[in-house]
């Protein structure tokens, strides 16, 4: 994370800091806080949505992404529509292509970017629940509740059939509960560690007992329910599994969780807030009924939000980092193929419906690592170079429909990851060393390039061949100029060396675009 002078977060003024944020002046809406908000409230812009944002303002660019486009909800069924048929075909890889497809191509981003955080708050995983259309479901029910309201959203995901299976509910039973989900539900979903005893999450399972699911459904078996009265929280009565949530919901320590998440999902993963900061946004989630739409906005619009606390404060997920580079450099989303995607994106460490344990993702700088990063470096050269199609292998798992097929075609991709990242530690392990740069590990071979996906169109239909004017361009787009001035001069001197022209200009508008995603700043969401 970049160095920073910010004040300690115990000296922000408690009563400003949630204050909707004035442009003025001095610190004026434009490029740099427009990137900042398309970058954690959607994923990321083109060059024509940041200068529409900068046009717009902050208040009706804000309404845009929060309630989407007029026209986002007929979108949204054609595209859920899409996805029941390839849920039905049992075939992962293409249900991780719709969703990306989705992400691309949904009206209401902001939608998207909430489904993608439930997903990793209600951490559910394809290695265990098995069924693409269980894992489908769920992301519906997800992207359906992603803005409303957290009460009914929590009692809903308690009867998902794909969290049931996942959390082993169906073993749960009067006479021996299961304790999984009633763990999950007071330390993952709603109140965190430190806010329940034992005896709470063994109270708590007992009124869950026979909370099962059957053929893909939630199903009630009163036969198995433990119907006795039960003590959770210090309140006693005859509870199921409904008034668990309501009685954990009704603690003040659920909304200052929640907020705290959604702190760490917007403003900042490294910070450590005090409770008195996120004290006036947690009593406004309870005293909302917990409205999920209503506080993200509070986040969205603060001052706090449009400060140096948050700016760059976080690191791009593989999923954020791969859309924000697809979005930025290729002109018309209809052009991105969301098939040549995954396979890079799980390279560097991020699998769609497979969150690695019950916690999610971790985030942060467990993004980064040798491996990683090498696999964006590669993955920035695609998309620079205007290369990124999809493979043989990508095509060949894309049509697989027979289980053991699919698992013997990611059983031969695994092998070939494995051999790639053993390049690539030796690779790294040669640089440490001293023997050998990084920078010379073998490049992929020169491919066709696709003019729709070539990012020299860009300053093509910009009409311009000044380096300095390419330059400043590029920066706006990538980065909205946020370098340093020796940063600046040596990409305009780069681009000007030689006086390239024609496709010696195009040649050097694509070096310049891998040169600007390979930078730490490019990292940061």
């Amino acid at each position: 994370m970049p160095e920073s002078s910010i004040a300690p977060l115990d000296q922000v003024d408690l009563v400003k800091a949630w204050q909707p944020w004035e442009p003025d002046a001095k610190n004026p809406w434009g490029p740099k806080w427009a990137g900042h908000l398309y970058r954690r409230a959607a994923f990321g812009a083109n060059l024509q949505e940041l200068r529409d944002s900068v046009q717009r303002g902050l208040p009706a660019t804000l309404s845009l992404l929060l309630d989407g486009a007029p026209n986002a909800g007929e979108r949204q069924r054609f595209l859920t529509a899409v996805g029941e048929g390839i849920a039905r075909k049992n075939n992962l890889y293409e249900l991780r292509t719709w969703w990306l497809y989705t992400m691309l191509h949904s009206l209401h981003p902001m939608q998207e970017k909430m489904t993608l955080f439930w997903h990793n708050h209600f951490a559910t995983s394809i290695a265990k629940v098995g069924r693409t259309v269980m894992m489908f479901n769920q992301n519906r029910l997800l992207r359906e509740c992603a803005l409303g309201k957290f009460r009914p959203f929590l009692l809903a995901m308690s009867k998902d059939p794909a969290m049931l299976v996942w959390l082993d509910s169906n073993s749960n039973v009067r006479g021996t509960p299961n304790e999984n989900y009633a763990r999950e539900v007071m330390e993952l979903f709603s109140l965190g560690v430190g806010h329940y005893t034992e005896k709470d999450i063994r109270e708590a399972a007992r009124a869950f007992t026979g909370w099962h699911t059957d053929d893909d459904q939630f199903e009630f078996v009163p036969k198995l329910h433990d119907d006795g009265a039960k003590t959770v929280l210090g309140r006693t009565g005859n509870w199921d599994g409904q008034d668990i949530i309501r009685i954990v919901l009704d603690r003040d320590d659920a909304a200052r969780f929640m907020v705290r998440k959604l702190y760490r999902y917007f403003i900042s993963e490294t910070a450590n807030p005090p409770d008195a900061l996120l004290e006036p946004l947690a009593a406004s989630f309870r005293n909302s009924d917990y409205d999920i739409a209503a506080v993200v906005k509070a986040l969205l619009s603060s001052r706090h939000f449009f400060s140096a606390h948050a700016y760059r404060q976080r690191i791009k997920s593989p999923l954020e980092f791969t859309l924000s580079s697809v979005r930025a450099v290729v002109g018309d989303p209809k052009d991105i193929k969301p098939a040549a995607l995954i396979s890079k994106m799980e390279s560097m460490g991020q699998q769609l419906f497979a969150p690695p344990n019950v916690k999610g993702w971790v985030g942060g700088e467990a993004w980064l690592n040798t491996a990683t990063v090498i696999a964006r470096h590669n993955f920035a050269q695609l998309v620079a170079g205007g290369q990124l199609r999809v493979s043989d292998y990508e095509r060949r798992l894309a049509a697989v429909t027979n289980e053991f097929e699919r698992r013997a075609i990611e059983e031969e991709e695994e092998a070939r990851r494995r051999q790639e990242e053993a390049a690539a530690a030796e690779q790294a392990k040669l640089a440490k060393d001293g023997k050998q740069p990084v920078s010379a590990v073998p490049r992929s071979p020169e491919l066709p390039r696709d003019r729709a996906l070539d990012p020299a169109e860009l300053i093509r239909r910009e009409k311009i061949t000044d380096p300095q004017r390419i330059v400043t361009v590029l920066l706006d787009l990538l980065l909205q100029g946020d370098v340093s001035k020796a940063t600046r001069d040596k990409l305009i001197a780069f681009a000007a060396d030689g006086k390239p022209q024609g496709p010696a200009l195009d040649a050097r508008v694509r070096e310049t675009i891998h040169a600007i995603m390979t930078m730490p700043e490019f990292q940061l969401g």
